[in-house]
């Protein structure tokens, strides 16, 4: 595969991942809490294996946080039975995510 398309791929998995983890702590009590937490958990797992695969530069990294950013955005949006302190919580959990898989700039 492609740079770019691994790119993708792992904004995709992490905005996945990150929607999910916001989703499980913004509304802990609902039932689906848990369930998004492990797919959290699987999300991020096939996300750091695309992380690992390649050599992001700066250039990389950057286009990773801006598209990230706007996915997550976008799927935060979707879910509309999550409350709404969800887009509160996007900077800093891209961040973090992005820290963990040694992508920050």
């Amino acid at each position: 595969m492609s740079k770019k398309d691994n790119i993708l791929k792992l904004v995709t998995f992490l905005a996945l991942a990150l929607s999910h983890k916001i989703g499980s702590q913004v509304n802990q009590n609902e039932l689906y809490a848990g369930k998004y937490k492990k797919e959290y958990d699987t999300y991020l797992q096939q996300a750091k294996e695309i992380a690992f695969e390649e050599n992001f530069n700066y250039y990389d990294k950057t286009e990773i946080k801006e598209k990230l950013t706007k996915k997550l955005r976008t799927e935060l949006e979707k879910r509309d039975f999550i409350d709404n302190k969800k887009f509160d919580l996007i900077e800093g959990e891209v961040n973090n995510a992005l820290s963990t898989l040694n992508l920050n700039n």
